[in-house]
């Protein structure tokens, strides 16, 4: 009999390696699925052998105590496989098989005791035999790793409900007959700790709905938060595509900025917190209300049109320009009022907050108060969100081209650069140059993601010109949000490994006014670059803030110096002195010279005559296509290079 106290112990450390945590629902789970099957053997059998007992206590508590300890821990197995669920693995349900396989042998053995007609070496020692392989087969199993866990849903009350509609079921039968007590016991208590589970559920049930609301409602005024309005804007897509009217409010708070800043953040959350009870004053039942974050506020409408909303709008704002009282203060504010009205400016929900929200900033830059959405006014904003999405798509999806301008090497007459310079091929307007689209990628965050795709692009085809023949160095504008991003070396480092290609292969050129926004993380950043070898570049010499004492510290291996100055240095003796000052610091410190604006001859002689190291610009060639600059270069002659005459 010691056998059960410590199987006991053993399933119970199973179940808790696999189960993160055994709740009250995962205790009441396996004690309502034992009682169910012990109500049923009870029925089958066991009920049937106690009553047919007879002689002294000790021999019916002797004869049914096998088959009782094999029952509770049958209905331990049960209840531990119903919380595991499918993954339970092999070894579970060798377990269970052998558990079973006693209960039968001993319910047998012991109703043979009873009656006197147990024979030692007969079928029932092969039956426990079988048994003791069945463990012992479980024992061979795989382990299976990992915690289980808890199940939800409808799958967590599918079991219990079950054996509770068993029990009722077996009280129901024992009612109309003589039914076993032993069973009806068994299956009563089943059905209690039924409830009991039941209230555990209502509890999660509640905590769940209370998780629920939480995760859709503003912490600070208890209003719908901007999860929720994306969930009634999914449904208003629905009144939308039936034909029906919705209309969009954005209402932004004036001045709130002022009142944070003057009378602190406190002052400024007691005022949220009255603002949706003042608007509710003004909304219809079924209109919503919510907070889209910090102070701007949205109302979802349906069956308004243009001239309806505008008068929503209008009382809306009447409420708000009502003073406020907060801690013995009184404070007024203003309000502005952007309104889209669909299907009229727009078929989709989530458009139409968009819109909402452009004719909200026309209205708190005109001082109008309510504003409904002008494609004339206020469509330049809607078509910039459109372009953004275009340009990132065109970043993903290899709509980029990158046109290539040849760089000459004045003391060889060599060919031995090119600079890289990005178009766009947009889908519908043809193709882009970079004063397109630099600025809306720069604004929408995309400009790091782009650069990056310039550089990989640029890399492939200097590896493309390399296996040809020609090794090019390659130079590439490199944006702000690059220089502070401290991954960015290693990005570049990667790219050139993944291209086969020397670190000296590349050129990253920077301006001026970058390296004055963060002087310290760009510096940081350019120096881990040219440690691995990749060139420097200040793109736009002296148009900037040209600082000897920056010019001194950085890691730069050459100075581009601005079109302005190389293209007037012939006719400007000023201009001539300024490169001339250019290229002497330059050389002082160690560093390579392009004049970039070369566009005629004269101006080339020039440069070469003052010892300028590289010179870029329409004389010597326009950027072109690959393929082209390719058979430009197969075709010139060494008499055709631009030399000093």
């Amino acid at each position: 009999m010691s056998f059960y106290p410590l199987a006991f112990a053993a399933l119970l450390l199973m179940l808790r390696s696999r189960v993160r945590r055994l709740t009250a629902t995962t205790w009441l789970d396996c004690l309502i699925t034992g009682l169910t099957a012990a109500a049923f053997a009870a029925v089958l059998a066991l009920g049937a052998l106690v009553r047919a007992a007879d002689g002294s206590v000790a021999v019916v508590v002797a004869s049914v105590a096998y088959p009782v300890a094999d029952l509770f821990l049958l209905g331990l197995l049960s209840g531990a496989l119903v919380v595991i669920g499918r993954g339970a693995g092999a070894g579970w349900w060798w377990l269970a098989g052998g558990v079973a396989l006693f209960v039968v042998t001993d319910t047998v053995y012991a109703y043979q005791v009873v009656h006197g007609i147990y024979t030692v070496g007969g079928p029932l020692d092969v039956a426990w035999s079988g048994a003791f392989v069945c463990l012992g087969l479980a024992a061979c199993q795989p382990t299976r790793g990992g915690m289980t866990s808890r199940v939800e849903g409808r799958m967590a009350l599918l079991v219990p409900a079950g054996c509770t509609l068993a029990a009722v079921g077996l009280l129901f039968w024992g009612y109309l007959g003589d039914g076993d007590p032993v069973a009806g016991g068994l299956a009563l208590a089943a059905v209690l700790a039924a409830l009991a589970r039941t209230g555990f559920t209502f509890r999660d049930v509640r905590a769940l709905a209370d998780s629920r609301r939480q995760a859709r409602t503003d912490e600070l005024t208890g209003l719908p938060n901007r999860r929720s309005v994306f969930e009634a804007l999914e449904a208003a897509d629905e009144r939308l595509a039936a034909g029906a009217a919705v209309t969009v409010l954005v209402l932004d708070l004036d001045r709130f900025k002022e009142i944070n800043d003057s009378l602190g953040h406190a002052v400024g959350d007691a005022l949220l917190r009255q603002v949706g009870p003042r608007l509710h004053r003004e909304l219809r039942t079924e209109d919503f209300l919510a907070r889209l974050g910090g102070d701007e506020f949205v109302v979802l409408c349906a069956d308004l049109d243009g001239a309806d909303a505008v008068t929503m709008a209008t009382r809306l704002r009447a409420q708000l320009q009502q003073p406020f009282r907060i801690g013995g203060m009184s404070l007024t504010i203003d309000a502005s009022v952007g309104v889209a009205v669909g299907p009229e400016h727009s078929t989709t929900a989530e458009e139409l907050l968009q819109l909402a929200d452009l004719a909200m900033y026309s209205a708190k830059a005109g001082r109008s108060g309510v504003a409904v959405y002008d494609d004339a006014r206020d469509g330049s904003g809607r078509h910039r969100l459109e372009a953004v999405e275009q340009l990132r798509a065109g970043i993903t999806g290899g709509q980029l081209l990158l046109h290539y301008q040849p760089k000459l090497a004045l003391a060889t007459g060599e060919v031995d650069g090119v600079e890289a310079l990005v178009r766009w091929q947009h889908p519908t307007r043809g193709l882009l140059f970079p004063d397109a689209f630099i600025d809306l990628a720069e604004s929408a965050g995309l400009m790091s993601r782009l650069t990056t795709a310039v550089v990989d692009m640029a890399l492939a085809q200097c590896r493309a010109w390399a296996d040809d023949g020609s090794l090019l160095t390659v130079s590439v504008n490199v944006s702000p949000s690059n220089l502070v991003d401290e991954e960015f070396p290693d990005e570049v480092a990667g790219a050139l490994h993944r291209h086969g290609l020397p670190a000296a292969a590349l050129v990253l050129e920077v301006t001026e006014s970058i390296l004055m926004e963060d002087r310290e993380r760009a510096v940081r950043v350019l120096s881990r670059l040219r440690e691995t070898g990749v060139g420097v570049s200040i793109d736009d010499y002296g148009t900037g803030y040209s600082s000897l004492a920056y010019l001194a510290a950085l890691p730069v291996t050459e100075l581009k110096l601005d079109r302005v100055f190389v293209g007037a240095m012939t006719g400007s003796s000023r201009a001539a002195s300024i490169v001339t000052s250019t290229l002497q610091l330059a050389h002082a410190l160690d560093l390579t010279l392009v004049a970039e604006g070369a566009e005629d001859q004269a101006t080339v002689d020039a440069l070469a005559t003052l010892g300028c190291d590289i010179v870029q610009g329409y004389h010597l060639s326009r950027p072109l296509p690959a393929d082209q600059l390719w058979s430009w270069l197969q075709d010139r002659k060494p008499s055709e290079v631009p030399f000093p005459s």
